[in-house]
Parts: structure tokens; sequence; C-alpha cells
């Protein structure tokens, strides 16, 4: 049975003369599993109350709340959740500060990806529903027809690809500062499925990972089936440097 998106709380910038920031809340059901992702900064905690009350739902139902990356506008209101574990880009936190590595097939239904850019420590939730896969990915976009220069990417060019990889991969991308809006490529991917990676340009995919190969420079310099990730070069390669560029 596949989950559910919604937008709890829709994120906003100082640009929009809402004064401040805050980020796009959502929520995320599958099966027995109730997930949050990105309480970030609120005028009023009861905002964020009531739009899961309308859920039939309230902050002790949920079991993960999930960060898309390491922007306090992200997470501020990350203690509003007594009975949560915390997803993040290193992993997955219980209540006692022990951690566990989490599954890239989180769940049949939820995939995990690393897309940094924005910062280094983003991650994306591609989640199968019935109208087809949401990507939740916090600030690799902001909001829809948003500039693409993004001034406080700390890489741009692991964003570009990041943007390229969440595009290709979804039908709707729910943003970190706006509502959900629908991807150009939407009809192409109507039978796509979660860990079938689906994307615009056919340069391959790492042997190891099956991550696409969207540029030339994803791809090991010595081991060309292979991506820079999952490049087994020895440290000390006079070629190839891949391995110090690992997430």
């Amino acid at each position: 049975m596949p989950a559910k998106v919604k937008v709890l709380v829709e994120g906003y910038l100082t640009s929009d003369s809402k004064g401040g920031t805050g980020s796009t809340v959502s929520l995320v059901s599958d099966e027995e599993i109730i997930i949050v992702v990105d309480p970030g900064f609120l005028k009023d905690r009861q905002i964020l109350i009531d739009a899961l009350r309308s859920e039939g739902l309230s902050a002790d139902d949920v079991d993960v709340v999930c960060i898309t990356h390491s922007h306090v506008d992200h997470y501020a209101n990350i203690g509003m959740f007594p009975n949560a574990d915390i997803l993040e880009y290193y992993g997955i936190w219980n209540k006692e500060g022990r951690m566990t590595n989490w599954k890239e097939t989180f769940t049949e239904n939820i995939q995990i990806l690393k897309t940094p850019g924005h910062n280094e420590t983003c991650i994306t939730l591609f989640v199968k529903t019935d109208d087809g896969v949401v990507a939740i990915c916090g600030d690799v976009f902001w909001k829809e027809d948003y500039p693409e220069v993004d001034y406080y990417a700390t890489d741009s060019l692991r964003l570009e690809h990041s943007r390229k990889l969440v595009k290709s991969m979804s039908h709707w991308i729910v943003p970190g500062h706006a509502g959900i809006y629908k991807t150009q490529n939407g009809k192409r991917l109507k039978d796509a499925k979660i860990g079938k990676k689906v994307v615009i340009k056919n340069g391959g995919r790492c042997k190891k990972c099956h991550r696409p190969f969207l540029k030339s420079k994803d791809k090991c310099l010595c081991q060309e089936w292979l991506c820079y990730r999952c490049c087994q070069c020895d440290m000390d390669c006079a070629v190839c440097r891949c391995k110090h560029r690992q997430f």
C-alpha cells in the first residue's frame, strides 16, 4: 500500500514579506510509521499541533522526526516530539542518544538519498504515493521558480548534481520553503518505483551502488564501472583520489 504525504505547514522566506524564515513541515504516513519532516521555526508551536490534530494525530504519535539538513530553520522544534527517533544525515538517534545507520531503502515506500550541495548534510526522502513519487528535499530546492543560484550553497557543483537527481526521480517536490509542486517530467515517471532510479541523461550506473552517472566526474578515474563513492583504489593511488571525495 502506498504511503501518504501531506504538507502540514507551508514554509516561507524573508523575501515573502512575512518576516523571518520558516521551513515547510511535512507529514509522511507509511503503514504504522508516522514521520514529521523539518519542524523548523514557527511563530507559535500551536500551528503545528493544530495541523497534526487535523490529521487525527498528536505530537506523541510521531515515530520519527526527519531533518533534511543541519540548518536551524529546519529543526528548531525538534523537541516537540517526545517519543520520536531522529533521522538525519549521519544516522537515526533514539531517545537515549544511541545512533544506528539508516538504510537507503527505509521502507518499501520510502527511499533516502544523500543530496549534498546546499550544505554537506542534506538528505532527500523519496516517498511512493498514489499520486506518484514525492521528493521531500529541504533546501535542494527552496521553492518553485526560485532563482537557480543558491548563494548559501557550500558546493554549487554538488547541488547541481543533487537537483538533477531529485527532479529525475520524482513526480512532485516538497521544497524547503514553499508548497508542493509538480515536476516537469512527471509523465515519463508514471511507472517509476522506489529503488528504480530514473535519469534524464543515460550515462550508465555504478556497478556497486547503482547510482546513475549524471556527469563524467561521477565515475572513478581508474575504475569507470564504479562511482567515486564506491571507488576501491588504494588511498595512495597516483591517478585517482576518489576516496578523499566520499560523502
